[in-house]
């Protein structure tokens, strides 16, 4: 295959990517808690020579074009909901729950009681306490205070499960506003965040300079691809005709 033109084909494929995310970025604009995910373009050395350094041609035309992911982790603001079981987090932290693929981690504090009494998250995944085991809940008045203590009728019951990580850079997302540990790179420490009870935390997406992202991602498409039209249809037609001569 020609080089320039697979080059040309993997910058195609990066931009569609970013694009996906941006999509998702901007779907998830009202959404509790959602931190959005921001991309960059690297690229990939593929032909080495013996001594490590990439051969002047080869480096010019053997670079395929990868997309990368990195999770914007800074906060945003609070909306007053006067609701008790409502919960935002001002700090870096996050909740712990008992997803069913595991201890799962979230910024979305709009909290509910099941049928159980067991406090869950909107997507029903029950919420930890400090102890490591869901938090259960009697008949009652409920109060969650700045320390994350909840309190039913005054008395305390259990405590938020609230951690964070040395290294945010080893979360990843896993869908409804949950984030998973990649692999073992990296282990919970109880964070220091606040507990504010009452209101929810706003999505940090921009949708003004998501939309301006997003036009300049469609005009990189387009250039890329008007190079592959004139690699394939100019270029290798003019080398044909030589040749051929």
């Amino acid at each position: 295959m020609n080089s320039g033109l697979y080059t040309a084909y993997t910058g195609l494929k990066a931009q569609s990517e970013a694009l996906d995310v941006l999509a998702n970025n901007l779907a998830n604009a009202n959404t509790t808690g959602f931190k959005e995910e921001n991309t960059f373009i690297s690229v990939l050395e593929e032909s080495l020579d013996q001594t490590g350094k990439a051969a002047t041609l080869e480096s010019a035309i053997n670079r395929p074009v990868q997309i990368g992911k990195s999770l914007n982790t800074a906060g945003s603001s609070f909306t007053f909901t006067n609701r008790d079981l409502d919960v935002a987090l001002e700090g870096n932290g996050f909740l712990a729950v008992n997803a069913p693929q595991g201890v799962r981690y979230t910024r979305n504090g709009s909290l509910h009681l099941n049928a159980k009494s067991v406090l869950t998250t909107t997507d029903g995944s029950p919420v930890l306490g400090v102890t490591g085991k869901p938090i259960t809940l009697g008949p009652g008045k409920i109060q969650i205070n700045s320390d994350g203590e909840v309190l039913l009728e005054n008395s305390r019951v259990d405590r938020l499960k609230i951690v964070t990580f040395d290294k945010l850079s080893t979360l990843e997302k896993e869908g409804n506003s949950l984030f998973r540990v990649k692999g073992d790179q990296a282990s919970e420490r109880p964070s220091t965040a606040t507990v504010k009870s009452g209101y929810l935390e706003t999505s940090n997406v921009n949708p003004v300079s998501s939309l301006v992202r997003m036009v300049e991602i469609m005009r990189q498409f387009e250039s890329i691809q008007k190079s592959m039209s004139l690699l394939m249809n100019d270029i290798n037609s003019k080398a044909i005709e030589k040749l051929g001569k």
